[in-house]
């Protein structure tokens, strides 16, 4: 019953994405123009003993959460789950809680902006909130942010766990949404 569930759930997460990528024109998110999208093939995560997740305090369990919804995204996107030193990109995340102080160093983290004044820095958030989830991906090469695609995430205390479990996925979604533009030849 779960592996239907699951085969269910992805087809219908492509669906989505395909009828939203198909009535915009632009994608949304910020990219590099010059990043060839479409040679990806494998993603990778930051292991949890990385230096990135010591820039935002999440625990274990919010961690689990947003990254079995990226690992989701990712495979209904037909992307394949590699080691770090094997993959093409690496997924990051960021979720910006009660401040944004975390989100400056976790932009230096993923190179989001390497020379940006403090003007330039507010710029790079304007659009960036509390109760947000930032997905990034970062090339292998240089480990510099290729993609970026903000979301809200407005999880409540008095959710279920199942219901924060599916904003967290749509966010996801989301965050990921714009990538088979980017990947189809020719854009």
């Amino acid at each position: 019953m779960t592996l239907s569930y699951r085969n269910f759930a992805a087809n219908i997460f492509i669906l989505i994405t395909f009828l939203l990528t198909g009535c915009a024109s632009q994608p949304s998110a910020n990219f590099n123009p010059g990043y060839a999208f479409s040679d990806i093939q494998s993603y990778a995560l930051f292991p949890r003993d990385h230096a990135i997740n010591d820039v935002q305090r999440l625990s274990d369990f919010q961690r689990n959460r947003i990254e079995l919804a990226i690992e989701e995204g990712m495979e209904a996107l037909n992307y394949s789950y590699a080691e770090q030193e094997k993959a093409d990109v690496v997924v990051s995340y960021f979720f910006v809680q009660s401040s944004l102080a975390e989100l400056k160093a976790y932009n230096r983290e993923v190179k989001a902006c390497l020379v940006c004044t403090e003007k330039e820095q507010r710029t790079l958030n304007k659009n960036i909130n509390t109760e947000t989830l930032i997905i990034d991906l970062l090339s292998t090469k240089n480990m510099r942010s290729v993609y970026r695609k903000i979301s809200g995430l407005k999880m409540k205390p008095k959710n279920s766990s199942d219901e924060n479990q599916q904003l967290i996925i749509e966010a996801v979604q989301h965050g990921l949404a714009d990538l088979p533009m980017l990947t189809t030849p020719g854009k």
